[in-house]
């Protein structure tokens, strides 16, 4: 008697590996440490990236502030030539300063974030952007055709995208790091953004020689709105930012310009020349000198500017910080780990190559099977050829361990679907030849009773019975599309054939006249090629099915439209009704049925079957025609349907068309 070859079980190679918990725990470690390494390694450059994209952005942004500000003055006294030369420098420099941002926008527009892709278009140098957003504005100044409303406005827009990108890479590099850091330095940012605004408004009203109500209600605005901002960042700042917040503060110019904005704010409404005189009218007159202005704000502005490039500065070195211990971290982490788990790695890859190339080889023929054999062997039986199983479907043999088992259970479950496939098959087979039996036997009937009704409509000449056997001639119409649906769904092709080419006018009507409501149907047709004698009866039969469905789930009374017009592609017919429609997941349903016709069987088992979607599925697959349903503009539903030029005709045939019932 030959021995019992040993049984090596799957577990008996697991449980191996399960031993060495440690060196796995070691190679997580190692992947884990790598990662941190890599985001590290990236945070790093994001940081760098950062740091000099900020800086270029800040010099645009105070270019930008500098230009506002002569522009401001410029549009207060047009006719001061003093103007023109502060003006022509600060445009100079905010030109140079958009040269230098373009590289560091484009790099931007990588991001995920709309806001910073909307800002970063506008200043990389591709489209339309930043420079012919200037190139109009300057041209509107120049011209005098733009308000200093308008012109402080339109740069409020460019520093606004500005302060998007700049928050955009202290967000980047903060990540990981200090983020209420980079938030405080976002909003000295915005406490400059408005200090600059409202120097500038104040600029323009000093040489225009007067400020009105609404640009005094605007600086009061800003005014309050930058002190308190201001106020409220002042407990959070930390090291050198709270000492240059201390020496902007305590200094002259600052309380110089604290003091001079609040006699804009708080000078009387109504000069006391007015109101002596009778003539009492808002007082215009800031009540400050254009150079004292000019030397107070300046100063505090750099004071602003010092802050919150100090913030920045801070944001970013701790970012930096962070960024290389984390890299010096997972290095050594990283080398601690490969070396300790170097060896685990070669005893566990040996011992599970093995086990690895065993399953690969049963998952490849259990495939093969599944995805090509069974498919032909199925695809066989529904044609009527008879199958051996043993030739057909080989054994899979892997031995008797677990492996092998699991290739056993294959081999049954695979003989199982098989054995079913066929005994369905032979079962739908012989049901359907029953089934179409009874249908060819019900349409000829039904085509005897039409030539019937024909022969006696025409020999009668009672109005009132010939009208009902027109009713009865439309029943029997009715019923001879029905019983081409069961011959359509039993795989066969309908009994009917047609010839010559036919209008698609003409075949519409021939369609609505199969249903039972056609005096609600609607028709409207525009010229175009007919249809071809082999399309026609299922091109009609489809339509009929589509109207009367239309017609059935739609008030009684209410209109059903059909419409048919040329289309990309060849002829669409569309037919809306003004019913309840369906759900979301009702036009669902009914677009999987129609994008692939389903068998029969799949629509037996349904609870209240209802044949006319899976007809016209059957109709539209056979003849490449498009159909889709969507929801009506009148509260029910649309359908579609494209009939592709394939099933038309290049030009109307002449000699008229022919063809049966």
């Amino acid at each position: 008697m030959a021995a019992t070859p040993e049984r090596r079980t799957i577990r008996g190679q697991l449980t191996r590996i399960v031993l060495i918990p440690s060196v796995c725990f070691l190679l997580l470690w190692t992947a884990t440490t790598a990662a941190d390494a890599v985001q590290a390694a990236s945070m790093a450059a994001a940081v760098g990236d950062g740091r000099a994209g900020t800086a270029a952005f800040t010099r645009l942004a105070e270019a930008l502030r500098e230009e506002r500000l002569a522009t401001m003055v410029r549009l207060g006294d047009p006719g001061d030539p003093a103007a023109d030369e502060p003006l022509e420098r600060a445009r100079a420099g905010a030109d140079r300063a958009l040269e230098h941002v373009e590289p560091h926008a484009e790099g931007l527009r990588s991001s995920a974030d709309r806001n910073v892709l909307r800002s970063a278009a506008r200043f990389d140098g591709r489209g339309e952007g930043a420079p012919e957003d200037l190139d109009g504005l300057r041209g509107g100044v120049d011209d005098g055709s733009v308000t200093r409303a308008t012109a402080l406005e339109a740069y409020d827009a460019l520093l606004g995208d500005l302060r998007t990108l700049g928050s955009a890479l202290l967000d980047a590099a903060a990540d990981g790091a200090d983020g209420a850091a980079a938030g405080l330095a976002d909003t000295l940012v915005g406490v400059r953004e408005e200090y600059s605004r409202a120097e500038a408004l104040l600029a323009g009203a000093i040489a225009a020689g007067g400020m009105d109500y609404q640009e005094t209600a605007h600086f009061t605005y800003l005014t309050a709105s930058y002190r308190d901002s201001l106020e409220q960042a002042e407990p959070d700042l930390r090291g050198p930012a709270l000492d240059t917040y201390t020496e902007l503060t305590s200094g002259d110019a600052w309380r110089r310009t604290e003091r001079l904005s609040r006699s804009v704010v708080t000078r009387p409404p109504v000069s006391d020349e007015q109101a002596a005189a009778g003539r009492p009218a808002w007082n215009t007159d800031p009540e400050v000198g254009r150079d004292e202005w000019e030397r107070a704000a300046g100063g505090a502005g750099e004071g602003l500017r010092a802050l919150a490039r100090t913030q920045r500065a801070a944001v970013f070195d701790t970012a930096e910080t962070a960024a290389h211990t984390r890299i010096a971290l997972s290095v050594a982490g990283a080398v601690l780990t490969l070396a300790a788990g170097a060896a685990a790695i070669i005893v566990a890859g040996r011992s599970s190559r093995r086990l690895t190339e065993r399953l690969c080889r049963l998952r490849t023929e259990t495939l093969a099977v599944s995805d090509t054999r069974l498919p032909r062997i199925v695809s066989r039986v529904q044609e009527g050829a008879r199958v051996d199983l043993g030739d057909a479907l080989p054994q899979l043999s892997y031995g008797n361990d677990e492996i092998g088992e699991v290739a056993d259970a294959f081999n049954t479950a695979q003989r199982t679907a098989v054995g079913a496939a066929v005994k369905q098959a032979e079962i739908r087979a012989g049901a359907n030849k029953v089934f179409l039996g009874i249908a060819y036997r019900n349409q000829a009937l039904v085509q005897r009773q039409l030539r019937l009704l024909d022969e006696i409509e025409y020999a009668e000449e009672d109005p009132r019975t010939l009208e009902k056997l027109f009713r009865l001639d439309h029943l029997a119409t009715r019923a001879r599309r029905y019983a081409d649906n069961l011959i359509i769904l039993g795989g066969a092709h309908s009994a009917r054939r047609w010839r010559e080419p036919l209008p698609v006018v003409d075949a519409l009507r021939a369609a609505i006249s199969e249903t039972e409501d056609y005096q609600r149907v609607r028709l409207t047709c525009a010229p175009g090629p007919p249809l071809r004698g082999t399309a026609v009866a299922d091109v009609v039969h489809l339509v009929a099915e589509l109207v009367e469905n239309a017609t059935q789930f739609s008030p009684a009374g209410a209109p059903v439209d059909v419409t048919c017009g040329p289309a990309p592609g060849g002829m669409a017919v569309e037919v809306e009704d003004r019913g309840l429609g369906l759900t979301p997941e009702g036009y669902a349903a009914a677009e999987r049925t129609l994008a692939q016709a389903p068998e029969f069987d799949v629509m037996a088992l349904q609870n209240e079957p209802r044949v006319g979607l899976f007809v016209v599925a059957r109709l539209a697959a056979r003849h490449g025609i498009a159909v889709r349903l969507a929801p009506s503009a009148y509260g029910g539903a649309r359908a579609t349907v494209l009939v592709p030029a394939a099933l038309l005709e290049e030009a109307v045939v002449a000699g008229g068309h022919g063809g049966g019932r």
